[in-house]
């Protein structure tokens, strides 16, 4: 069976194929050539550089540097990979590295943040993209980062904000919602579910996504096939001891454009389920086994006053 995965860890969770043509809908977005990722990691590309490897892959798939991404590149961050936008009201930079932790407590800018950034999980291929890719980032109470994906908790917020926008140095590609729920990544739980997971097999591609529109807290009419690219917004929820907040989309197919998707997504309502329904409330997070600097890190976490946290640590900040 061919499923490579992992599963991400970290010191603290702060509240925590053949090259395919390119094309155009005729209504709507732009939808850019992808190219099988069999073929990438074949003995051609297998042993270029990242960078090679981007150079590669725009060139076989006719597509142009995106002048805002590399921007960022330059100026701010080699690691900034990707602009993310969520639903037009959250947007961050996205970075990646080979060290999932570094970008748990530290800003795209590489100063020390409790608040950490947005990041790919280092083991997901965005060039080409991997069936799914990961973003992860803290739930802070403040909204920062992903503290805000917390809205999606109304299905009047997935409604009216529903399509997600995804800007790399291969241009903007668009995604809309085909679940959201809470998971358990904790190892030795009875529910525990591995959501990092980039590269599937057709039938574990249906376990994996059926499992997630079942115990999806909302019934979202967009279906989800083998071939489809997954993108998933990972954050700490503490429904468990150690769970995420998934909103798991998939990229929009050919033919199909942003508003009508959004249209289709804006026809969702409440399924029912409960986190009760996945698993027994288990009272919050896991506080009483955090270290000394982690309880430290909760206080600020805490906050939802900015100035406060430029007043008291102001090394975190950068201009």
């Amino acid at each position: 069976m061919k499923m490579r995965a992992g599963r991400l860890t970290a010191s603290l969770c702060a509240g925590a194929a053949a090259l395919l043509h390119s094309f155009c809908a005729p209504a709507g977005p732009c939808y850019f050539a992808e190219v099988n990722p069999d073929y990438v990691l074949s003995s051609e590309t297998g042993p270029m550089s990242g960078g090679e490897r981007l150079e590669w892959y725009l060139a076989e798939a006719g597509l142009q540097e995106d002048e805002e991404v590399r921007r960022l590149k330059d100026e701010i961050s080699g690691n900034i990979e990707a602009i993310l936008n969520v639903g037009g009201q959250i947007q961050e930079y996205v970075a990646q590295t080979t060290d999932n932790d570094y970008y748990l407590h530290h800003n795209v800018y590489g100063a020390e943040d409790i608040n950490g950034a947005a990041f790919f999980d280092s083991r997901c291929s965005i060039f080409p993209q991997d069936d799914q890719i990961i973003i992860h980032g803290h739930n802070m109470k403040g909204g920062a980062v992903f503290g805000s994906l917390n809205q999606y908790r109304d299905v009047g917020y997935l409604r009216n904000h529903p399509l997600i926008t995804l800007e790399t140095l291969a241009g903007v590609d668009y995604y809309v919602p085909y679940a959201i729920t809470d998971v358990n990544v904790d190892m030795s739980a009875d529910n525990y579910f591995l959501e990092i997971v980039w590269d599937f097999e057709p039938e574990d591609f249906e376990q994996f996504t059926g499992y997630l529109k079942e115990k999806s807290y909302y019934s979202i009419p967009v279906d989800v096939r083998y071939g489809d690219r997954l993108l998933t917004l990972s954050t700490c929820s503490y429904v468990y001891s150690d769970s995420r907040l998934v909103i798991c989309a998939r990229k929009l197919r050919a033919g199909e454009t942003a508003e009508e998707m959004s249209s289709l997504v804006g026809r969702s309502f409440v399924s029912g389920v409960t986190p009760d329904d996945i698993a027994p409330y288990t009272g919050g997070g896991d506080y009483e086994n955090l270290t000394g600097r982690d309880l430290n890190a909760m206080k600020y976490e805490t906050e939802t006053d900015i100035s406060f946290l430029q007043e008291e640590i102001p090394d975190l900040f950068v201009e």
